[in-house]
C-alpha cells in the first residue's frame, strides 16, 4: 500500500474515532465514567469501514470526515426547510376545513446506489409533511398537499446530497415524460 493511501486511511480512522467520540461525549454529559467503553465502542465503529469498504476508484475508501463536513453547509438549508415545512403544517391544523389533499408520489433517483439515496430519504422525511422511502430507483414520497409541486425541491436536495457524497448525479433509470408519477392507495 503507498504511503500516501496509508495517510488517507489513517487520517480517516482517526476523524471518525474524533467524531464518534464526541458523539459519546456528548450522550453521556462529558462523564468519564463511560468514557473507557465509550472509547472502545467509537475505535470500533471508526475501523469498521475499513473492513467493510468497497473498492472506490482507486482502491481506497473514502474518509467520512470530508462527508460530514460538507454535511454541514446543508444545514442551513434544511433549518429553512423545517421552518418552512412546520408553519405550513401548523397552519393546515389551525384551519377550520384542514386543507388536505395526502398522496403518494414517485421520485426516480438520479443518485447512485448506496448510502447517499437512503440519506436523501432521511432527511425528506425530517421535513414536517412528508414521509419518504428507497424502492429501488425510485424515492416514493408521502406528501399532505398533492397540488404542491415538489420536483424543484427534491431536484436540489438530491443534487446537494450527490455534491455530501461526492458522486455524480446520473440520469433516471427509466426516463418519463413527467417524473413525478402520482400513486393511488392501492398501489401503495
Amino acid at each position: 500500500m503507498p504511503a500516501g493511501d496509508m495517510i488517507s486511511q489513517l487520517a480517516g480512522l482517526l476523524g471518525r474515532f474524533t467524531l464518534f467520540l464526541g458523539i459519546w461525549w456528548l450522550l453521556t454529559d462529558g462523564r468519564q465514567a463511560g468514557l473507557m467503553f465509550g472509547g472502545g465502542i467509537a475505535a470500533a465503529a471508526a475501523m469498521l469501514p475499513l473492513a467493510i469498504a468497497e473498492p472506490r476508484d482507486a482502491g481506497k475508501p473514502r474518509a467520512l470526515l470530508p462527508t460530514v463536513l460538507r454535511g454541514l453547509v446543508l444545514l442551513p438549508f434544511f433549518l429553512w426547510q423545517s421552518l418552512y415545512g412546520g408553519i405550513d403544517v401548523a397552519v393546515r391544523a389551525l384551519k377550520p376545513r384542514m386543507p388536505l389533499a395526502p398522496s403518494v408520489f414517485d421520485y426516480r433517483l438520479r443518485l447512485p446506489p448506496g448510502p447517499a439515496p437512503v440519506m436523501l430519504a432521511s432527511l425528506v422525511s425530517l421535513m414536517p409533511g412528508t414521509l419518504a422511502t428507497v424502492s429501488g430507483a425510485r424515492l416514493r414520497v408521502h406528501v399532505l398537499d398533492a397540488t404542491r409541486n415538489y420536483q424543484d425541491e427534491l431536484e436540489l436536495l438530491e443534487a446537494q446530497v450527490a455534491w455530501i457524497f461526492d458522486v455524480a448525479l446520473q440520469a433516471p433509470q427509466a426516463p418519463a415524460p413527467n417524473v413525478w408519477q402520482h400513486s393511488t392507495e392501492q398501489d401503495v
